[in-house]
């Protein structure tokens, strides 16, 4: 039972409803730095769903905070009247908010409008790329009174409270760094040196917050940067800033730089809440657990424990707005939860595009995607149960269709309930578990181990017939990969291939690489083995490390272009070449696939030298094609027929999602 993360907190001067605090992220969606009506409708919808505590930012505190003009801004008195409504519309829907004051120092961008990097000393910083300046007294003095300018703004628009940004690598974590100050000054040195900047600002925001206002520090527990500070280090910064007037302490994990997962998929459930229970430990203000909390029963658990006062939701919140709302309710089969993919979060803040959610199609479109009942209700007879089939069958019930949705498979979900499961994505079953709930609930007859043939409609005599049959693999015309060695990635991942000890995977997209990264899995320990072992000191680390990547086969991948996984987001990517380093995968770019017989490959180099590969299995990964046989035997029937996802052109789940939803507020 969910309790616990529906009880009243106080934070300071400021009372909150619930637990569930919805930290703060970059969306894309102030172009000028101004808040926009997009932006207010997004937030507004997740105070109405519930979220407690609504942090927005980071806000730009000055010209050299971030050095492009789409961060929200709250530099000038100019932006005070678009804060005070956004504060407004938030205060409206019963929920408390506050703006994270942002001050990037080296990994600000502003070297590309001219102006200074600044940052505790001179150095390159190895995530923008940029050569810093070392502040002065004088721009010390300078960036506090603008982080104190900030905090009088947010006052006078209404904010409940401001967040001091000091985690994930920006300016007050590199004064607080040894890697990044190398000050011989009063800000350098010491630990209580470094802490100095850090401290002397959260001082000076207090004052000017004055009593009303709450102030809460987001720090990082662990910077996981090589020389730099762990939990130690980050919960006697926590305690000094609790003294100089912290009314909350949020927790996350690592530096931008860092070379271990922060957000992806890779790191478990609530992963680094651990970190927030260690700067509880030292401080006796409320603390807030972050990172990959995106379950109501994980945020329950978290708080029962005493891990954290406070949970931070962010993707779950884009993913489902009423996500403190369902749960208080008990509709918790009825979430749409993050699964941690960043496709359409993270990715698109790295691509300079706005943010929106693969699992959830109306994100940060919520005013021009509310649909209305259908004027005239239809029989829509559905193909396939994948996400796009699913999403369309749901909001066209909900929209007063009758819909009929059938599936040849035995269950619902596409490629999901194989794929998800193989390649190490096991969040990408609440896609599954959520469209399982929403059928039941709008009404939607789900015929599953039934194929739609012209015969079944011409038996139903639907309105329209909706065609969301997916895609296949695509295979190449090449004699020989049909072959008794030559597999299908989809057949390795669903389990119904035996690959030898020397496998060969030709195509080097996500699915490709992934692939690879399961066949190379094949023969190490499990982590339930790693876990006893560890426990018992049964091995040593190396032997450990070393039964935990290295396998009982030898994979290596072929890929045509240039470079590997072309099709993975930036936010993840990085992670993933790093995997197949570490489980010794071996990567051939620009090859192209000559020859394949009973033992080897042949493949031809950039400069056309041939190459010769042992392989006792060959594994295609050379992408899908549309499944669309069924609208091709419908074209002359008569009957309207609209063809969505994979099987109008393949894509990745969120624009199968988009396809359905779209197709459904329409018909």
């Amino acid at each position: 039972m969910i309790s616990r993360l529906f009880e009243p907190i106080d934070i300071g001067p400021v009372s909150l409803d619930n637990r569930v605090v919805m930290t703060a992220m970059h969306l894309n969606y102030t172009p000028t730095g101004d808040v926009t009506d997009r932006f207010i409708d997004f937030y507004r919808a997740r105070a109405r769903g519930g979220a407690g505590f609504i942090i927005i930012g980071g806000a730009d505190i000055n010209d050299q905070a971030s050095g492009m003009d789409f961060m929200l801004s709250i530099k000038d008195d100019r932006n005070i009247p678009g804060l005070t409504r956004f504060v407004q519309a938030i205060h409206a829907e019963g929920a408390k908010c506050a703006v994270q004051l942002y001050m990037a120092g080296a990994y600000s961008f502003c070297g590309m409008k001219g102006l200074p990097v600044m940052a505790p000393s001179e150095y390159t910083s190895s995530f923008s790329r940029a050569r810093t300046t070392a502040m002065t007294l004088e721009d010390i003095e300078r960036v506090q009174q603008d982080f104190t300018s900030a905090t009088r703004r947010a006052k006078q628009a209404g904010f409940d409270a401001v967040e001091v940004l000091a985690s994930a690598g920006y300016l007050v974590c590199q004064f607080l760094s040894p890697q990044t100050n190398r000050r011989e000054d009063e800000y350098g040195g010491t630990l209580e040196n470094r802490m100095r900047f850090g401290l002397e600002t959260i001082r000076r925001v207090r004052a000017e917050a004055g009593p009303e206002m709450a102030v809460v520090v987001r720090v990082a527990g662990n910077d996981f940067v090589p020389n730099s500070h762990t939990n130690k280090e980050s919960r006697r910064f926590a305690a000094a800033a609790a003294e100089a007037g912290a009314d909350c302490i949020n927790v996350t994990g690592g530096w931008h730089e860092s070379r271990v997962p922060q957000i992806t998929m890779d790191l478990p459930q609530a992963g680094y809440v651990y970190l927030a229970g260690g700067i509880k430990e030292s401080v006796d203000v409320p603390v807030v657990g972050c990172n990959r909390i995106n379950d109501p029963f994980i945020a329950e658990e978290v708080l029962k424990e005493g891990v954290a006062d406070l949970v931070g939701v962010a993707r779950g919140l884009i993913a489902d707005p009423e996500f403190v709302k369902k749960a208080r309710e008990g509709r918790t089969d009825e979430l749409r939860r993050c699964v941690a993919c960043n496709q359409r979060c993270f990715d698109h803040v790295f691509q300079l595009r706005p943010v929106g959610c693969v699992v959830n199609p109306r994100a940060g479109r919520e005013a021009e995607t509310e649909y209305q009942p259908a004027g005239t209700p239809k029989k829509i007879l559905v193909a396939g149960g994948g996400p796009a089939g699913c999403e369309l069958a749901t909001v066209a019930a909900e929209r007063g269709h009758k819909v009929v949705l059938c599936d040849k498979e035995a269950c619902i979900g596409g490629q999901i309930p194989w794929s998800a499961a193989a390649t190490h994505k096991p969040d990408f079953r609440y896609i599954t578990e959520y469209y399982a709930a929403m059928l039941r609930k709008t009404g939607v007859d789900v015929r599953l181990g039934v194929e739609v043939t012209p015969e079944l409609v011409d038996r139903e005599k639907p309105d329209v017939v909706v065609v969301a049959t997916g895609a296949a693999p695509f295979k190449p015309p090449i004699q020989e990969v049909d072959a008794a060695n030559v597999y299908q990635a989809w057949d390795v991942l669903k389990g119904n291939a035996q690959t030898g000890k020397d496998v060969v995977v030709v195509g080097g997209g996500s699915v490709g690489l992934e692939t690879a990264i399961f066949l190379a899995t094949k023969g190490t320990i499990s982590p339930e083995q790693l876990y006893f072992l560890t426990l018992h000191d049964a091995e040593s680390p190396d032997v450990l490390r070393n039964l935990m990547v290295n396998g009982v086969k030898k994979v290596t991948v072929i890929e045509m272009a240039r470079k590997m996984a072309q099709d993975v987001g930036p936010s993840t990517r990085w992670v993933l070449l790093k995997e197949l380093k570490l489980r010794g995968i071996q990567l051939i770019t620009e090859a192209t696939m000559k020859e394949i017989s009973e033992h080897q490959v042949v493949y031809t180099d950039a400069a056309g030298n041939d190459h010769t590969l042992t392989a006792d299995s060959v594994v295609l990964a050379m992408g899908a094609r549309p499944e669309n046989s069924l609208a091709k035997a419908l074209e002359n029937s008569g009957v309207d027929v609209r063809v969505i996802g994979d099987a109008a052109k393949c894509g990745r789940i969120g624009h199968a999602v988009e396809a359905g939803f779209t197709l459904a507020c329409e018909l």
